[in-house]
């Protein structure tokens, strides 16, 4: 699975610049699975919730959990590779957090990026894409806060289509977005050809 960031991101330097630009091209996620009938291939914004809870200060994010899906796990930190691409976890059972961006609970959008499945089996993600408007993700961090999120909209887009500012950028108050690969799989490329994301936000902290 590869991430890789627009020719336009690449010319800016600093990390404001580079999170309004990102744009999530997930790749390379194994074998095929179904298309997600909730999610909807369009660029135009996904509406955020009334925000219930503001803002924390910066910890690291340690965990999450996805009760809907019954997912849950460890989160790494990830940053970019010297090509100017996102990187990925390379455990396909593994997520992890966009470093360079918020952390989750951070005024702004924080990311998590995780695998979907694998030549070797289920990723981490492989059943994003069955998450509702509603459900909650928890993200425990460091300083022994979780940050409760709630999920607003789930979404498919084409990787040539991806919404990296609406992913990346701010959207008003602290909001998660998690993704991974979906819809169509390419047998030539061995490639997904759309990303599933999963929009959520903050709504209490415990």
């Amino acid at each position: 699975m590869t991430t890789r960031i627009n020719s336009g991101a690449r010319r800016f330097g600093t990390a404001a610049a580079a999170l309004a630009l990102i744009a999530i091209l997930v790749t390379g996620c194994g074998s095929s699975t179904s298309t997600s009938s909730t999610a909807a291939a369009s660029s135009k914004a996904a509406t955020t919730a009334a925000q219930t809870a503001p803002p924390i200060s910066r910890s690291t994010p340690v965990s999450f959990k996805i009760s809907s899906i019954n997912a849950t796990g460890s989160l790494i930190a990830l940053g970019l590779n010297t090509d100017g691409s996102v990187q990925v976890p390379a455990n396909y059972q593994q997520a992890g957090w966009y470093q360079k961006g918020p952390a989750p609970g951070e005024q702004g959008s924080a990311v998590i990026l995780g695998h979907v499945d694998s030549y070797k089996g289920v990723g981490v993600f492989f059943y994003l894409k069955n998450v509702k408007p509603g459900n909650m993700i928890d993200v425990t961090r460091a300083d022994g806060k979780t940050a409760h999120f709630k999920v607003t909209d789930v979404r498919m887009y084409n990787k040539t289509q991806f919404p990296d500012q609406l992913v990346f950028g701010p959207r008003g108050g602290a909001t998660l977005q998690v993704v991974t690969c979906g819809g169509q799989f390419d047998q030539t490329t061995k490639n997904y050809l759309s990303n599933v994301v999963v929009y959520s936000s903050l709504t209490s902290v415990t």
